[in-house]
């Protein structure tokens, strides 16, 4: 009968411990892989990092331990090991006291098999590891604090900015009420006035104009926010277009410096280098660009003048814009370029506007390619504002140098289409709104046209099939029968005649929507008489 072995003591522990070390980690590798769902993410290097020194130290610790003396044991390897496991983010808490518990089991089995270990041992490698993971749990009750801390100043300030950004919108929101209205109120109260029939004529011209200013400003409005929801969308679309950058300049001047004579200061453009005769660019994104730093260069500046200087190298246009205005303080340059946002919503009251224009101009010089920056400002002295532009130029560019306009003169009377200019012109109005089929009839009426009006497509493809007509005009939305199906009915049908779509809607997509459907030309409501008669005029072939 054998008798009963002696259990190893605090040095044969730690000796075999030693021994046993590589076995130990390979055996804890596997099972660690198999029960820890965080360790099965680990590489081999990652899950075993700092392990053979844990071992090590928890042999010395064996062997030093002495319960007579005061001196604190040496946990700093165990403490470590907890530390980074608790950093890993896979980890969770009780991933790492798995993994600890399994360690401890697999270091008791790899050292029990032929002889077990004495009880202090025990002791001693359930309170080394125990350190490990105590240091673990410490370490994550204050990384969890720390977390906390950081949710809650990131919840405070996200909370700050959905406040800002709501208090913003509605301000916005208010403000575009407003702008809207004060527009769309002087045209229904002055429509009112001229259903007056004792109204003198003198009147009634007064009043009119009145309503057409207030009609282009309710347009310029809602093109803007048209135009910033698109780009926003990713939906604005870029043209490529050669076109006279000379005869650009001119007309735009021509045109602004109006309107700083009309707000009693000096507009004055120059080139300070040779420009490009013909550029290619986007002409209509160019125009509303300068349109609207400059616009609002002259809102803003009470006395004195605004310049818009020119300059060209290495393909690119510089504007710069430089007014006597009002300037911008640092902290109103916080917003400058912001969304619902004006530099000074006081501004709103005393100069009107929505908010959209600059950062209208910032993403259309970006979608060019471009960059739009403040240069330079100073409170009660002025603003520089300066916008670059990639272009194109043809493959023979021709450089040449602009005159310098200066515009204090009156302008230019606005020449009026002659009367009678389309006599016998016979069209066929497709048109469901009475509104819009009395304002075309009476702009062509005038000009000595013929209109014949149809209420909606199914009517309109009647009349054009039995009767002969030189142009049809042709809502595209309807009801019974709308634009497109109508004219793809007609077009079907062999009629070659000229057909152009009245639409409101002002995308480029819907432009090749009608140009698929079979128009053959294309306005966009609100309709303008002197687009609309030069077109008819441009189409009119009479017969002879």
């Amino acid at each position: 009968m054998s008798s009963k072995k002696e259990p190893l003591n605090r040095k044969q522990v730690a000796s075999l411990l030693r021994v046993v070390s590589s076995d130990i980690l390979t055996v804890w590798e596997t099972q660690a892989r198999q029960r820890v769902p965080a360790a099965q993410k680990q590489s081999k290097l990652a899950l075993q990092d700092s392990l053979p020194e844990f071992i090590e130290q928890m042999a010395c610790t064996i062997i030093a331990y002495n319960p007579d003396s005061q001196k604190q044991e040496n946990y700093k390897v165990a403490r470590e090991h907890g530390e980074d496991r608790a950093h890993q983010q896979s980890y969770t808490l009780v991933d790492i006291v798995a993994e600890f518990r399994l360690l401890r089991a697999i270091v008791i089995q790899k050292l029990e098999v032929d002889t077990p270990i004495d009880t202090e041992s025990q002791r001693l490698i359930h309170d080394y590891v125990d350190r490990g993971v105590g240091e673990a749990v410490s370490m994550f009750a204050e990384l969890d604090k720390k977390n906390l801390e950081l949710q809650k100043t990131e919840l405070e300030s996200i909370r700050h900015s959905a406040e800002q950004a709501s208090s913003a919108k509605s301000a916005f929101l208010a403000n575009m009420s407003h702008e809207i209205r004060t527009p769309l109120g002087a045209i229904m109260g002055f429509v009112e006035l001229i259903k007056d029939s004792n109204l003198q004529p003198v009147d009634v011209q007064s009043y009119l104009s009145i309503i057409e200013r207030n009609s282009q400003h309710l347009l310029r409005i809602i093109d803007d926010i048209l135009d910033l929801s698109k780009v926003e969308a990713g939906k604005m679309v870029i043209e490529k277009i050669e076109f006279s950058f000379a005869e650009f300049m001119a007309e735009f001047s021509s045109l602004v410096g109006i309107k700083a004579r009309d707000n009693g200061i000096v507009f004055e453009f120059s080139a300070s280098t040779l420009l490009p005769e013909k550029i290619i660019s986007d002409p209509t994104r160019l125009r509303q660009i300068l349109s609207n730093v400059v616009g609002n260069a002259i809102k803003f500046t009470e006395k004195g003048k605004v310049e818009l200087a020119a300059a060209y190298q290495n393909n690119q246009i510089k504007f710069q814009v430089t007014d006597t205005g009002r300037g911008i303080s640092f902290e109103q340059r916080k917003n400058l370029f912001k969304a619902f946002s004006q530099a000074d919503s006081s501004t709103t009251r005393k100069f009107g506007g929505t908010g959209l224009g600059l950062i209208l101009v910032k993403n259309l010089s970006e979608a060019l390619g471009g960059d739009f920056v403040l240069t330079k400002s100073e409170l009660g002295v002025g603003s520089v504002f300066t916008i670059t532009i990639p272009v194109d130029t043809p493959k023979k560019v021709v450089l040449s140098a602009l005159q310098k306009v200066r515009i204090l003169a009156n302008p230019e009377e606005i020449k009026m289409v002659a009367a009678n200019s389309l006599q016998g012109l016979k069209i066929l109005l497709m048109e469901d709104s009475p509104d819009n089929q009395l304002l075309i009839q009476r702009i062509l009426a005038a000009t000595g046209a013929l209109i014949t009006v149809a209420n909606n497509g199914a009517e309109g493809v009647k009349l054009a099939m039995e009767h002969r007509f030189d142009i049809l005009l042709v809502d595209i939305q309807m009801p019974v029968m709308d634009g497109h199906e109508a004219v793809r009915y007609l077009r079907a049908k062999d009629y070659a005649g000229p057909i152009v779509a009245l639409t409101a809607h002002a995308m480029k997509d819907e432009r090749e929507k009608a140009v698929v459907s079979g128009f053959s030309h294309f306005l966009t409501k609100p309709i303008h008489r002197k687009s609309l008669i030069d077109l008819m005029s441009h189409l009119y072939r009479p017969l002879t």
